[in-house]
């Protein structure tokens, strides 16, 4: 059977006025376009399997966007709604509505235009073969918990080339985790922030081919930046773009055998590409899985407010340069913050639960990717590569539905703003880390 891949992009920008997400200091619309958002669009087919995924310019991705994207683009190619996955890459300067605070019309033109990604992407469908390969960024991304703690530098990508190298390549993945922020909340203008950048980058090698971004484990990772402005969003995704187009263009040779002149023996002699895999004999797997997810279950306003109040008068009192004492206090005092305003939103009564989808797509052994819905710390990527033991894993959260923080059990004791603002509790991350290596399991062996 032939492998077959499809590829398209649509912009997704919003209209002017647009309020923005990511940010609660904003309290007015944006005022303009800095550069348009994106749905990329990348379809597979075996013979036996299709499977589509789609990587947006968007903050995060409602269950209920996920679903009206799944159901058009079911109703017009008959792919299973399950075989869909729809990630976001985090940009804190796309259009609030579209998670919990829904603006109905809004997700509705934006659903619509996301399924036209996928199908017309289902429509351009042609023989394919598909290679992975992985890289490394370090230099610009930092833990935003602690200086010294951990991120994942990993840079992983995925070409899907054309069996003859002169067609050019039909499209590539690029996962890397960093939170989408180098713009910040002063900035009123809709932009893709670094990795719209990154995707430019790539396309500048590769050429024209659709570039889906998908941002991996960093909710606890944010970029370093000289000043957050637009150039310096060029920067950090200039230089994510750079390594990725790197890594792609190695591929390339994959299948075709790369050849030298030796002219002293005047012989051609075989040079080996070792930067990647080409994936023989693709297949589709998918697996997905819905995770019973429990909710904390916090004490009522008032207590947090005399808590809050009561960690004030400490901070008062302690000289400005205990460095450690202050620290050790703020990070009590923002976890208390947080966790104020979700108590102030939570349902009376419990337990109660979240029944958040984790996905997995694999098109061949050795290589998956990872869907999960929401944000995640880069430990808990480290862990899951560590535990799957695959050469190529591609973690995409923002994928399918976003359940904000889902925090390692220690960091609720450690304090700070994720564990404060996260709705799952404690023993959530492990429940969600269990669902990710079955699926991995059932789709990548």
């Amino acid at each position: 059977m032939t492998f077959l891949a499809g590829a398209a992009e649509v912009v997704i920008t919003p209209p002017v006025g647009t309020f923005l997400d990511g940010y609660s200091a904003r309290s007015t619309g944006s005022v303009g376009v800095h550069d348009d958002l994106h749905a990329r669009a990348i379809v597979v087919d075996d013979g036996a399997t299709q499977a589509a995924l789609v990587g947006c310019d968007l903050i995060g991705i409602d269950r209920r966007l996920a679903a009206a994207v799944r159901q058009i683009v079911h109703e017009a190619t008959g792919m299973p709604r399950e075989h869909i996955m729809v990630s976001a890459t985090h940009t804190h300067a796309g259009p609030a509505g579209l998670r919990a605070d829904m603006n109905a019309e809004l997700t509705d033109v934006t659903a619509r235009l996301i399924a036209g990604a996928i199908i017309s992407a289902h429509g351009r469908l042609r023989p394919a073969v598909v290679k992975a390969g992985a890289g490394n960024v370090d230099s610009v991304s930092q833990n935003r918990r602690a200086p010294d703690g951990p991120i994942d530098d990993a840079l992983h990508v995925l070409l899907f080339d054309a069996p003859d190298p002169r067609d050019g390549p039909i499209a590539s993945i690029v996962n890397f985790a960093c939170h989408a922020t180098v713009m910040f909340s002063s900035n009123m203008e809709i932009s893709a922030d670094y990795p719209g950048y990154a995707t430019t980058t790539v396309k500048k090698v590769l050429g024209d081919a659709p570039v889906v971004f998908l941002n991996g484990a960093c909710g606890d990772v944010n970029p370093s930046w000289i000043e957050q402005r637009f150039d310096e969003a060029e920067r950090v995704g200039s230089i994510v773009g750079a390594e990725a187009a790197r890594r792609l263009q190695e591929l390339r040779p994959l299948g075709l055998q790369q050849k030298t002149w030796n002219i002293r023996w005047d012989e051609l002699t075989d040079k080996s590409v070792v930067a990647g895999t080409l994936i023989a004999g693709p297949r589709i797997r998918v697996a997905s899985e819905v995770v019973d997810a429990p909710m904390r279950q916090l004490e009522p306003v008032e207590t947090y407010d005399a808590r809050i109040a009561d960690i004030r008068r400490q901070l008062d009192a302690v000289p400005a340069d205990n460095v450690a004492g202050r620290r050790g206090l703020m990070a009590k005092l923002t976890r208390l913050i947080g966790e104020r305003g979700v108590a102030a939103r939570q349902r009376s009564g419990g337990p109660h639960y979240l029944h958040p989808e984790v996905q997995a797509i694999s098109f061949g052994p050795g290589q998956a990717i990872l869907g999960l819905p929401g944000e995640f710390f880069a430990e808990t990527a480290q862990r899951l590569r560590a535990d799957a033991r695959l050469r190529h894993l591609a973690i995409a959260c923002y994928t399918n539905h976003h359940v904000f923080y889902v925090v390692p059990h220690h960091a609720f004791d450690e304090g700070g703003y994720e564990p404060g603002v996260a709705v799952l509790d404690e023993s959530s991350e492990a429940i969600f880390r269990e669902a990710a290596l079955r699926l991995i399991e059932a789709v990548a062996t």
